[in-house]
């Protein structure tokens, strides 16, 4: 059948309407050029509002602190619109809050103003005074302030607090879910968040595991394991997911594709991250072997969410609180099932950042980088040392007591109220010290929050005399808290007092009693409230993957499972 008995005929067009066509083509190309797209864009672009506060300066520097080269996502301040709505509006948002009542709060804290804010200056540059030098050695595993700080990046995200005005904690967002369910690893799941995951192309589909990256390969370098140095290789899948084009090269930044970007700030929290991602698929690939029929992927997270939270209440903790604190927290702490929660400031602001005087000056990281410094452990996660290069694959064996014997197992520092200096030395950040210290100590203010003495009150604990809050310190400090009164030891700054009490008290090996206290309760709240935590497993919980202690799991116990520790 001939085409034209079902297409109509098309009028011819006119000489003058055929230039007019050309003319509106013309113009149509022209709206895909870069000038058209320009201009279009400056006139639907949202005009900034003339009566609304300028820009925040903190904002920019915090934008490009984000930058690859930097990556210093700590104490970044972005709007909200960087964020997913569902994660901050009303009434799904998490905020932050007190621990203490208001009254409490009210007598205890110190004044916002110049006389105090000009106190807590000197007092952060007392506290990041190189030639105090690194200070001592605790008793516990170097790994573990690492474990503590992606531990930090599961539970809290402070976008929005300030340091040169009062504000009310429960006014600011947190950014992250505060139950320990490692949402800093799997995101919002791979439905969502499909990009961090490897999805099966046989056997069972539910079988998801987590995606890995690859190394850049120079040398040998990771664990030794039974082998020792002898076994070392050059690794080839010893680091997070990135962000590469192979074609067009100029295009790859190397971005952690993770869950969440700060566990990408140093080479030994990223590694860290890295064991989590094969925590999950060794999970995985133990239940497809054992011909597990329900959705593989489920049980896989729901056991590595459990093995974990047990290794931070019954591992972590106990090291960092004490056993008796956290035996306490789990027979007294009531928290039920989907409760109210606002993640306490006393445990953000004040008593959980004891870390940042745990950091050492020098890591063994592996048998090839024999004494790391500290701005090494920063630079070798950065441009150009990106993907991870196989001669720094991080060997685990001597950041936790996994069992296999290496020459040099770090510990951290103690706990002090003394920054490490070696925190002057990271790529971008002169004076980090005293900035770190200092912030960290304003932010408390700013916050309202209590001193250590109010919290010691809250507990019921008898609080530190100021003789014992002096004990040790050089005298220029200790004059400095004579001085005004000696406000500064009638009202201790929160954090400041928990450093002082972990190191007067416990000689910097755990916290004291107040410090335990907050976070212990903290950590066991968050759980108690989770339904889906191992708390409220239906007739307890027995961590039941394989482990040094059987019943038992610790993070050397997660490191192992996870295969890291052999080459």
């Amino acid at each position: 059948m001939p085409d034209d008995i079902l297409t109509p005929a098309r009028p011819k067009k006119s000489t003058a309407q055929a230039v007019q066509d050309t003319k509106l083509a013309k113009q149509q190309l022209k709206t895909f050029s870069i000038a058209s797209r320009d201009t279009a864009l400056k006139l639907i672009a949202r005009k900034p509002d003339p009566e609304a506060a300028p820009p925040i300066p903190e904002r920019k520097i915090s934008i490009d602190a984000l930058r690859p080269q930097t990556k210093r996502f700590h104490g970044a301040k972005l709007t909200l619109a960087y964020f997913p709505g569902s994660l901050w509006r009303p009434p799904c948002a998490d905020k932050f809050g007190y621990l203490t009542s208001k009254a409490i709060r009210d007598a205890t804290k110190l004044p916002f103003d110049l006389a105090t804010q000009t106190l807590l200056g000197k007092l952060g540059d007392f506290m990041a005074d190189v030639g105090r030098g690194p200070g001592a050695d605790s008793t516990i595993p170097a790994g573990y302030t690492y474990f503590g700080q992606f531990v930090d990046h599961d539970i809290t995200l402070d976008i929005a607090s300030t340091l040169d005005t009062p504000v009310d904690a429960t006014k600011i967002h947190n950014m992250r879910t505060p139950s320990l369910d490692l949402d800093s690893v799997y995101a919002r799941g791979p439905a969502l968040d499909s990009f961090l995951y490897a999805f099966p192309t046989s056997g069972p589909p539910t079988a998801v595991k987590m995606q890995l990256g690859s190394n850049l390969i120079d040398s040998d370098g990771g664990p030794g394991g039974a082998g020792g140095i002898g076994a070392i290789k050059k690794q080839r899948n010893f680091d997070v997911p990135r962000v590469v084009n192979p074609l067009d090269p100029s295009l790859t930044t190397n971005t952690a594709i993770i869950g969440d970007p700060r566990n990408d700030e140093n080479l030994i929290v990223s590694q860290f991250h890295h064991t989590m991602l094969k925590f999950h698929n060794q999970v995985v690939d133990g239940l497809v072997a054992t011909g597990f029929s329900g959705d593989i992927f489920v049980e896989a997270k729901k056991i590595v969410t459990h093995h974990y939270q047990w290794a931070v209440v019954h591992d972590f903790l106990a090291r960092i609180c004490g056993a008796a604190a956290v035996s306490n927290a789990l027979a007294t702490v009531s928290a039920a099932p989907n409760s109210a929660f606002a993640m306490p400031v006393e445990f953000a602001v004040g008593a959980y950042r004891f870390g940042h005087s745990m950091i050492r000056e020098q890591y063994w990281v592996n048998f090839v980088q024999i004494n790391a410094s500290l701005g090494q452990v920063f630079s070798f996660v950065r441009s150009p040392n990106l993907p991870v290069r196989s001669s720094w694959v991080v060997d685990f064996n001597a950041f936790f007591t996994t069992g296999f014997s290496v020459p040099v197992n770090n510990k951290a520092k103690k706990i002090d109220s003394v920054m490490a200096p070696g925190l002057d030395t990271l790529p971008g950040f002169s004076g980090l010290m005293a900035m770190l210290a200092t912030r960290n100590l304003r932010r408390g203010l700013a916050l309202g929050m209590p001193s250590g003495q109010g919290v010691a009150q809250h507990y019921g604990i008898a609080p530190m005399t100021a003789a014992q809050i002096k004990t040790g310190l050089p005298a220029g400090e200790a004059t400095l808290l004579d001085s005004n009164g000696g406000i500064l030891l009638s009202k201790t700054p929160l954090w400041y007092y928990v450093l002082r009490e972990a190191a007067v008290l416990n000689g910097g090996n755990q916290l004291g009693p107040v410090g335990a206290r907050v976070v212990a309760e903290t950590f066991v709240r968050m759980l108690k409230r989770n339904p889906d935590s191992f708390l409220n497993v239906s007739g307890g919980f027995t961590p039941g993957l394989p482990a040094a202690t059987p019943g038992d799991f610790t993070v050397a116990d997660l490191v192992n499972f996870a295969g890291v520790t052999v080459p």
